[in-house]
């Protein structure tokens, strides 16, 4: 077994990897993506590691951080998020050795880096993951929602409401910049933009626009080129539910119920700005309108119990998956407070 970075050689495999690691319980999901590097070329200088057997040819696990800038209690500081942290379930059950030489590595060039902390997001119900990161003490600091909404019914009956909301594909960069600083710069985890330069194509790449609307605001993150989800299960009710669902979906605006092995394709909706609780329905109906004329079957938010407008999104939210916030110090600084700032580039 040898530890080393990966390479664009390995992305059918790694592909691969990730379609026999579905998430989920009675409503389970595969990702699937194109690049299987979607996401560390998201980042300037990328961490990314596998652990193989060589006389098997077989990737056993993957892990990578992503080095960002980003604010921590007032001050810049030198973050690690850690992505696409996997074992191969084809490779061995338990705590596989391999997962424990891939995180020596990694932590290597981590100190390596001289960063100043590790963050990250893991599923609710993940206890496997949540067990490995605490036991190198990392701490949970903050849960965030992904607030799932199914487009099937307007959220605003208000039309000349919805027609004040404007769009606009490719907001000012200074003027955005300023006005997103304004929002949400005091926030921990908000990144530091001197480090535009390296992530600005990225950004560009999966922005669909922003929708405004007087001084309320939100932003379309759209990946559905490059990064889809398939249904492998659904709860036995919603299977026999479905036939009659699609049919009545002709006279009723009834949600979509997926087919076993359909893809489903999400808006990721971020940096959510409410001056007023009334602009929130309008904003997403403008939204909701847009995403049907593109084919997407559902709308989500990432949000925290302590984020402006989390109470308001969540009543309208049929899907709440939680992910914890773990955040892991590497020199004397202080651990993230909430409500933190979550950045849709991690995604």
């Amino acid at each position: 077994m040898r530890v080393r970075p990966a390479t664009a050689a390995d992305n059918e495999k790694l592909i691969a990897i990730e379609k026999t690691t579905p998430q989920g319980g009675q409503i389970q999901l595969v990702s699937e993506r194109k690049d299987y590097f979607f996401r560390a070329k998201k980042f300037a200088d990328p961490i990314f590691f596998v652990a193989e057997d060589e006389e098997e040819d077989m990737i056993l696990g993957i892990m990578g951080v992503g080095p960002v800038l980003v604010q921590l209690d007032g001050k810049a500081r030198r973050g690690g998020l850690v992505f696409d942290w996997r074992s191969n379930p084809l490779a061995q059950k338990g705590l596989p050795r391999h997962m424990l030489r891939l995180w020596q590595a990694v932590h290597r060039e981590i100190l390596r880096r001289e960063l100043d902390f590790l963050f990250g997001y893991v599923k609710e119900d993940n206890e496997r993951s949540m067990g490995i990161i605490t036991r190198y003490g990392a701490q949970v600091v903050e849960s965030k929602d992904f607030l799932t909404m199914p487009l099937h019914a307007r959220f605003c009956r208000r039309p000349r409401e919805v027609d004040k909301v404007s769009f606009t594909a490719s907001p000012d960069e200074e003027q955005e910049r300023k006005a997103v600083e304004a929002a949400f710069g005091s926030l921990d985890l908000f990144p530091d933009q001197k480090q535009r330069e390296a992530t600005g194509r990225e950004r560009e790449r999966y922005l669909f626009g922003k929708f405004s609307l007087r001084g309320s605001s939100v932003k379309v993150w759209d990946t559905t080129d490059e990064y889809t989800q398939r249904v492998l299960n659904i709860p036995r009710l919603f299977k026999l539910a479905r036939p009659i669902v699609k049919a009545g979906s002709k006279l009723l605006p009834l949600p979509h119920i997926p087919e076993l092995g359909e893809e489903i394709k999400v808006w990721q909706l971020f940096d959510l700005v409410l001056e007023d609780p009334a602009d929130l329905d309008p904003l997403l109906e403008r939204v909701r309108q847009a995403a049907v004329e593109k084919g997407i079957h559902y709308l989500v938010i990432t949000l925290g119990a302590g984020d402006r407008g989390y109470e308001q999104v969540a009543k309208k939210a049929w899907v709440r998956p939680r992910y914890h916030l773990f955040a892991l110090p590497l020199k004397d600084v202080p651990l993230p407070k909430p409500p933190t700032y979550f950045d849709v580039t991690y995604l």
